[in-house]
């Protein structure tokens, strides 16, 4: 019995090592992205590129699971800002994220409560709630999810 709990501690430990390796060497969004992913499922996970073209950003496979992760970004009056989407394996929203907000104004749409109303969607919105002082922000995000989901 010892030697399966030595064994299983040691695939941990190499896992642990790995997904150590990968973060270090990834790029800060794709370390932010890990970093949500891990409060979202609870665990230390992998991604991997697909081949799949996007619009401004690319899609990534999480090994182990059946959903993707798109990483994007969007414009906003002055500058970009970088989000992440979770989606299932029918393409149905699971979650949404801002990574990078570079405005100096606008940054409401950072909020879990605002970006809650983009969780469950399979078709193109068009509405969504406004954010008075956001309005160029809240409409380039609206844009960018439902050009993320009409691609697919």
């Amino acid at each position: 019995m010892q030697r399966e709990d030595l064994k299983c501690q040691k695939i941990l430990e190499l896992k642990y090592l790995v997904s150590l390796f990968i973060v270090f060497f990834s790029s800060s969004l794709e370390k932010r992205t890990y970093k949500e992913l891990y409060k979202y499922y609870d665990e230390e996970v992998l991604i991997e590129q697909t081949d799949v073209q996007v619009p401004n950003g690319k899609l990534y496979n999480i090994l182990g699971k059946e959903d993707r992760v798109y990483i994007g970004f969007s414009p906003s009056k002055f500058d970009n800002f970088d989000f992440m989407v979770l989606l299932d394996k029918s393409n149905k929203v699971k979650l949404v994220r801002v990574l990078v907000y570079r405005e100096n104004y606008g940054s409401e749409i950072t909020s879990k409560r605002w970006l809650r109303q983009f969780i469950g969607m399979t078709e193109p919105k068009n509405y969504v709630d406004a954010i008075s002082g956001a309005t160029i922000s809240v409409n380039s995000m609206k844009y960018s999810i439902n050009k993320l989901i009409k691609s697919l």
